[in-house]
């Protein structure tokens, strides 16, 4: 694996987020969850410093624009109109970090769709969409959350299948219409053989 980008090593080694980061507290201290979860899983999945280090980044770096307006978001994202505002902080914070020079393809992606899933992730995007829903700081479902990640990463298929399910039925039970690429994360995500490795 090539060397990291600097944003991409001050956030997975050093627990800082980017200068331009727009996050409460409260989201900070998320998104240090969500990097301490994908550390674990890493380190329990056998994965050497530099690829434990990239996993966290993408947890601390995930919602690093959760607290922008989507009316200061929409221009930096291609096509803003076919992602409602609340989601507008995934493709614009990947696409700040490709600005500034991240080429990682992967984890940019995982950044982009970590909310709605995708069906070209990799394992990263994978684990990065269940640790964003899987932090202990969640307090909906905590048994069931809890339960999940005791069970990662050893049967991160199988609680894959299960969280995509929670989070796309809870979606149905909104009435919020269910996005093409969640549909097409859905498909990838119960055709066999998912791995988070």
């Amino acid at each position: 694996m090539p060397r990291l980008h600097p944003i991409i090593h001050a956030a997975g080694a050093e627990g800082r987020h980017p200068d331009w980061a727009v996050m409460s507290p409260a989201r900070r201290r998320h998104t240090e969850r969500v990097g301490q979860l994908l550390w674990e899983w890493s380190g329990t999945l056998g994965h050497d410093r530099m690829r434990r280090i990239r996993w966290r980044a993408a947890g601390l770096l995930h919602d690093a624009l959760k607290d922008e307006s989507p009316e200061t978001l929409g221009p930096e994202v291609e096509d803003a109109g076919a992602w409602s505002g609340s989601l507008l902080h995934g493709p614009a914070c990947a696409n700040r970090l490709r600005a500034a020079g991240v080429e990682d393809a992967s984890l940019l992606r995982a950044i982009a769709f970590h909310t709605t899933g995708h069906a070209d992730f990799r394992a990263l995007g994978r684990a990065l969409y269940m640790a964003d829903y899987l932090e202990p700081g969640r307090t909906g479902l905590a048994r069931e959350r809890a339960d999940w990640r005791r069970r990662m990463p050893s049967d991160g298929c199988a609680v894959l299948g299960e969280v995509a399910t929670a989070k796309i039925g809870n979606l149905l039970r909104r009435g919020i219409p269910i996005s093409p690429v969640t549909a097409g994360f859905w498909r990838a995500v119960t055709a066999p053989p998912a791995t988070i490795r």
